[in-house]
């Protein structure tokens, strides 16, 4: 799964939930502010409104500045939450081992 902000500069999905993601992202977003996220999910492109909460600045390991963008979803539509609990589930296996 890959993001992509109505500005159209890709982000990186760090982490991500039923409920929200964090991102990385070459442009900083606005605190507070509704985003519109186009996700692919299994090669279908899913728009998914989510609440900017947080944004942190941080340098890449070429020091570049990027951007960690903490978003909550507004009632992601059912592909984004199956394909996020499929990840989960997923990855189960592999965090029992830890």
């Amino acid at each position: 799964m890959w993001g992509v902000f109505e500005i159209n500069e890709p982000a990186t999905i760090e982490n991500v939930s039923v409920t929200g993601a964090l991102l990385n992202s070459p442009i900083p977003a606005t605190p507070n502010f509704t985003q519109v996220l186009h996700l692919v999910v299994d090669g279908q492109e899913v728009k998914v409104d989510a609440n900017v909460r947080h944004v942190r600045a941080v340098r890449d390991d070429e020091g570049e500045e990027r951007y960690m963008i903490g978003v909550e979803f507004s009632a992601p539509p059912l592909p984004v939450v199956q394909a996020v609990e499929q990840l989960a589930l997923e990855d189960a296996p592999e965090r029992a081992r830890l």
